[in-house]
């Protein structure tokens, strides 16, 4: 209750809109299984807000993205990053949440001038000849201008929204509130953690927020491609470069799902398909980084079998293991190896305990027969991992959110080929990287190298033996061993007593003013009003109003 209370003070204005809005989308059943009704104005609650012309019409997981973009930017975002969460939502909802376009009015060119001035504390003259004064692209962050520098180069300036900060920082709170609310109030969300959800929402966006961060990534990535004529990725101006503007080198070319331009070009856009799917798996297999956010407005062509990369605010990262596994996978796959293909996945999610194998193995053998025997140009390797993740998501088996974000790319990939050239195999061009990395793996200098690590580990662990054990007896020794009991399902049972017992409480307390307010009215004590003691017709005042308060709570919870 105080956490409502704290919550709807500060921000109620900004809640009830959130509301209104998801009123408005249709989806009022689930602000009552939110217990948020209460929220709602009189007329929201009994009439509720009449649905636009054929709004009956679209489907849930369109009404889900049309109101996430009306909530505005930080909402756009979580909407983004819930698209990486294939545990967590239907394929449907995926793909919808996939098209959410972050785009969002742009603020005025004086803010734009404010922002730099401020983060290089000198005139913007002294550092550009030029910006235009019209932005080229306004997103929820930030908003990027044309710029020439003082040197006569083409540049772009990414500057960060004014007061982004403030506005993220009521959002999340909103947010972390509702999922509190989500975890209390629907069971079935629990499984999935929604506060962790919003946390980890919480500290992705807030990277986001400092610019160097993304300078750093895009010339990680531009140092990782500057042997590939056929990739091109911005140079970081880093005198031009703060917490809250990126300066970086102007990409002129065409947007990759603009077919039509590309052929009046003469553009091989077969080759360009093939040519994104390529980087996408060198960056994954060779350098352990990828680009996380590859839509069609992250990626350019700027000339023939050429491309450039832009907007590196989203990284996902896989490490040696998780890099050997994606390389088991699709070898399994390709050769359908279904044994090996188990044993992987199973390797790679950590089992709950008591997890039936048996049964999750054969209801993934069942699913892999959907997709053995095909032509590689029918089977989509983004779906492929798509119905594993849901899978494992019903065993309780959690995943390297790094995978899940990976998967969200190889959706964004194959819709992207499916512009370009739908007989592109997005499952045959990852092939190559697999097998030389399952080679890599097999030689006998990985296994000497291997070798000598698994000695290293066990030398410092034969070292550091006899401290540990020493140590572990010292605590017996000085009676400092503690144990600790978790409990597990009761935080329910304990808020009921919680509740149950401030009732009883306020019971007793609300007893002993009616007994104590008849007794001064016996008394006939003056003050009188009316003839009757004014305490005890204060007395009684009081209990009445508090009795029908008492009364009214309980009939809301709907537990008498």
């Amino acid at each position: 209750m105080s956490l409502r209370f704290h919550l709807a003070y500060k921000n109620i204005k900004r809640l009830r809109d959130i509301l209104s809005i998801m009123l408005k989308h249709g989806f009022k059943p689930l602000i009552e299984s939110l217990k948020l009704t209460g929220m709602l104005t009189m007329s929201q609650r009994v009439l509720g807000i009449k649905a636009k012309q054929g709004k009956e019409e679209l489907t849930s997981p369109v009404r889900l993205r049309l109101a996430i973009e009306e909530l505005g930017p930080t909402f756009i975002k979580f909407g983004q990053i819930l698209s990486t969460r294939a545990d967590i939502l239907p394929q449907e909802y995926i793909t919808e949440l996939l098209k959410l376009q972050d785009s969002v009015p742009a603020f005025p060119f004086k803010d734009v001038v404010r922002a730099i001035e401020l983060e290089f504390k000198r005139p913007v003259s002294e550092l550009f000849t030029s910006i235009d004064q019209t932005p080229i692209a306004a997103a929820s962050i930030a908003q990027v201008h044309r710029a020439t520098t003082l040197a006569g180069e083409d540049v772009v300036i990414k500057i960060k929204r004014p007061g982004i900060e403030r506005t993220i920082d009521t959002d999340t709170a909103i947010l972390n509130y509702l999922a509190r609310l989500a975890y209390k109030y629907i069971h079935e969300t629990r499984i999935y953690d929604p506060t962790a959800v919003v946390d980890e929402f919480s500290r992705v966006i807030k990277r986001e927020l400092d610019l160097t961060l993304e300078a750093s990534f895009t010339e990680k990535f531009r140092f990782n491609f500057a042997d590939d004529a056929r990739v091109t990725v911005p140079m970081v101006y880093w005198d031009l470069t703060g917490k809250s503007v990126l300066t970086m080198q102007r990409m002129d070319g065409i947007k990759i799902s603009d077919v039509g331009r590309l052929r009046q070009e003469g553009i091989d856009t077969e080759g360009i398909a093939r040519l994104v799917a390529e980087v996408f798996f060198r960056q994954v297999f060779e350098f352990s980084t990828f680009h996380g956010d590859l839509h069609s407005g992250n990626i350019f062509v700027i000339g023939k079998d050429h491309i450039a990369l832009v907007d590196f605010g989203i990284v996902g990262r896989i490490d040696a293991e998780m890099k050997q596994y994606l390389a088991d996978i699709l070898i399994s796959f390709v050769s359908e190896d279904f044994e090996k293909l188990t044993r992987v996945y199973l390797k790679m999610g950590i089992l709950p305990e008591g997890v039936d194998r048996a049964a999750f193995e054969r209801e993934y053998y069942d699913t892999m027969q959907h997709y053995f025997g095909r032509p590689f140009k029918h089977v989509k390797m983004g779906e492929l991992m798509l119905d594993y993740i849901r899978l494992a998501s019903r065993y309780n088996i959690r995943l390297p959110k790094d995978l899940l974000l990976f998967d969200k790319c190889l959706l964004e990939l194959e819709g992207l080929a499916k512009i370009l050239y739908p007989e592109v195999s997005i499952l045959k061009e990852s092939e190559p990287y697999a097998k030389k990395l399952y080679k890599e793996r097999m030689s006998p200098t990985r296994f000497a190298k291997d070798a000598l690590a698994s000695l290293s580990d066990y030398k410092d662990m034969m070292y550091s033996y006899p401290a540990n054990i020493d140590q572990i007896m010292r605590k017996f020794i000085d009676d400092k061993v503690r144990i600790e009991f978790m409990h597990r399902g009761l935080e329910d049972f304990i808020g009921e007593v919680d509740r149950s017992s401030n009732r009883l409480t306020f019971g007793v307390i609300l007893a002993a003013l009616i007994v104590g307010s008849s007794l001064v009215i016996a008394s006939d004590a003056a003050p009188l009003i009316f003839g009757f003691p004014a305490f005890g017709l204060l007395g009684f005042i009081v209990a009445s109003l508090l009795g029908f308060w008492l009364a009214f709570q309980i009939l809301r919870s709907g537990k008498f």
